[in-house]
């Protein structure tokens, strides 16, 4: 499977500047004979609070990529905006086949807290699962990199490749790097963050989107600027889990019981 890592320099809420923007990758990925092609979180709206404006546009952006995907012949990914019931957002990412037919939609589970996240977007409670040109896939994103659980339930459940759609800011773009080398060697899945890079209002990213094997080594590694990347991947993750069982000694149970002990206190 061939896959396109569009790092985009996203214009805080100019949602028809980043629209146009993405079209223009989705054709180029395309050309180039990608079968599916990624954009970093919240991709045509940038990090915005304003839930409702960002809610407002998610037709248009459903409608937009399912029509290009279908006019391209190239599954999407791509970041949107809910808002609920009880009038918070809820940050998404969904991804269409290439015939424009959602085939995956997953709610970030948690909000980023050291930024007040969580005060405009409600946190989301389940993991999604898809198939990728036969590969079992799921996303989480940003943030949730930092927690191992989300990536170990996704290798229980066979996932080989996990998406990270993100957007990283530059003062901790180290860790970015370390734990999605982490993720895929702990887990042994490919692991691809997917960042933004350029200016959002006050806010800074560097990009470093890159594609890591289950080994943790880097398959592509991008710079601070915009590009379309591109990686093949193989479904051999099998091989590696076999090759180097260290799945076969998780101890579910027992970390169940930890987990408990703590709830408890």
């Amino acid at each position: 499977m061939k896959i396109a890592m569009a790092q985009t320099e996203i214009h805080l809420e100019a949602f028809g500047e980043n629209l146009c923007r993405g079209t223009d990758w989705i054709v180029q990925a395309a050309k180039a004979g990608a079968d599916y092609i990624f954009f970093p979180e919240m991709s045509f709206t940038g990090f915005t609070m304003r839930t409702a404006y960002a809610a407002s546009l998610a037709e248009q952006t459903h409608e937009q990529m399912h029509q290009l995907a279908q006019q391209y012949h190239i599954g999407i990914g791509y970041g949107w905006t809910a808002q609920n019931a009880v009038q918070k957002g809820e940050n998404h990412y969904a991804i269409c086949d290439a015939q424009g037919v959602q085939q995956f939609d997953y709610t970030k589970i948690h909000p980023f807290s050291y930024g007040d996240e969580q005060k405009y977007y409600a946190k989301g409670y389940t993991m999604s699962y898809t198939n990728l040109s036969g590969i079992c896939a799921s996303a989480v994103i940003c943030y949730d990199l930092r927690f191992p659980e989300l990536f170990r339930n996704a290798a229980c459940h066979q996932v080989s490749l996990m998406l990270v759609p993100a957007n990283w800011l530059h003062q901790r773009s180290t860790h970015w790097r370390i734990l999605l080398q982490a993720r895929a060697i702990e887990n042994q899945m490919y692991v691809l963050g997917i960042n933004c890079c350029g200016h959002q209002g006050e806010l800074q990213f560097d990009g470093q989107s890159c594609a890591i094997d289950p080994e943790g080594e880097i398959l592509v590694q991008c710079d601070c600027h915009e590009t379309l990347a591109f990686v093949e991947i193989v479904d051999d993750v099998k091989y590696y889990r076999e090759t180097f069982p260290t799945m076969r000694d998780i101890n579910m149970p027992l970390y169940t019981k930890l987990y408990e002990e703590i709830i408890g206190k």
